[in-house]
């Protein structure tokens, strides 16, 4: 306990040297924009066009892209706003749970406005209860990151429970409830430290992140989020059903190591996965990879430094792929082969890695890379219980 205490003032002390304690004023003045641009008494009047992701200048736009820098909900699909604007399809889409895009919408406010209007009370006992009843229990993103715009001094600019409870181990305390709980545990401990005195919510956040990171690829037991289901309409994704491979020639030794897996897994009778091996002399390859991307259901990606330096892939293959995932649920699988800077990337880094970018391929033992390949195996099979 002693050293761990040790290491957090440690970090304190040197990160106040270079930072303030409180955020710059260009980041005031942005959370100011967005709570006139949005006031909490024109939520209840927000229109699909204002509030779904897909659209401009949205109320999900703002709280994904434009106001990142007060706390980051990047990464999945846009699943996680309840509706959204579906581009490639020019509809609307929802989420299973909800009969239209219209009553998707209505569940949505009336869950961000129960939620605002606790915080207004002081309620804070009952967010967790509240967003786990109005908005479905994994929906982290929008039952936190708008009450923090709307009361930055209440909670921290976190949406991510996983990150919460190892900030809490950071500081030798015990994890108590969910998103709501837990935030409200963390802030109050932090105010109680003298060291953090004067400082706000932001800068709080800024420091956790910055000098005590939750690990790429850390996952608390037991708190995997279930998926998003889709809307019932029809849609590409029903039709996407291939495991699409994609990596580096100069990496091929690794996709051999893998497709061996999946043939002693007898997965070729479960699953339809495909790589650029499976082209047949004199067809059109462009073609023959564009088919298979636009049907892949899952994207295993084998990342190297190679790999995010061939253009052929950063540019005709990720995109498509990407683009699945964000619109459509297609799931993203990176596998990290060796050192790249995969944590930096802007877009990939959004997305689960099967191994930690600090644990690459290259830095396993035998038994370390055959048990890899397992799981992505595994995680292939069963996507949402991986």
């Amino acid at each position: 306990m002693e050293n761990q205490t040790n290491n957090w003032q440690t970090a304190l002390q040197n990160w106040l040297q270079q930072n303030p304690k409180t955020m710059p004023d260009n980041l005031r003045q942005l959370r100011t924009e967005f709570v006139e641009h949005f006031p909490i008494e024109s939520l209840k009047d927000m229109t699909l066009d204002q509030y779904a992701i897909g659209k401009p200048d949205s109320f999900c736009y703002w709280l994904e892209f434009k106001t990142d820098m007060l706390g980051s909900i990047k990464g999945g699909s846009s699943a996680k706003f309840g509706v959204w604007w579906s581009k490639s399809e020019d509809r609307w889409r929802w989420n299973g749970s909800y009969q239209s895009a219209e009553d998707a919408l209505a569940c949505m406010k009336y869950g961000i406005l129960t939620l605002i209007d606790a915080t207004r009370a002081g309620q804070f006992d009952t967010l967790d209860k509240i967003g786990k009843d109005l908005m479905g229990p994994n929906r982290y993103s929008m039952r936190g990151k708008p009450l923090y715009l709307y009361f930055p001094e209440h909670l921290l600019p976190i949406s991510n429970p996983d990150h919460l409870r190892h900030f809490l181990h950071q500081f030798g305390q015990q994890p108590q409830g969910n998103l709501a709980g837990l935030n409200r545990q963390l802030l109050a401990h932090l105010q109680m430290l003298p060291q953090f005195a004067g400082f706000d919510t932001h800068q709080m956040m800024v420091f956790l992140y910055q000098k005590l990171p939750p690990l790429k690829g850390e996952q608390a037991p037991n708190t995997m989020p279930e998926p998003e289901q889709p809307d019932p309409a029809p849609s590409p994704v029903s039709n996407r059903i291939k495991v699409f491979i994609s990596y580096s020639h100069k990496n091929k030794k690794d996709l051999d190591r893998l497709q061996t897996h999946l043939l002693a897994n007898q997965m070729d009778s479960i699953t339809d996965w495909w790589d650029d091996t499976k082209i047949k002399p004199g067809a059109k390859w462009r073609d023959e990879i564009k088919q298979a991307i636009a049907s892949a259901k899952i994207a295993v990606l084998l990342i190297s430094a190679d790999f995010l330096a061939s253009k052929f892939i950063t540019e005709d293959e990720l995109p498509p792929l990407l683009a699945a995932a964000e619109e459509e649920g297609a799931t993203i699988l990176p596998v990290i082969l060796s050192p790249c800077g995969f944590e930096y990337h802007p877009t990939l880094s959004r997305y689960q890695s099967v191994n930690s970018p600090s644990m690459p391929l290259t830095r396993m033992s035998r038994h370390g890379r055959e048990d890899l390949w397992n799981k992505v195996v595994a995680t292939i099979r069963n996507p949402t219980q991986s």
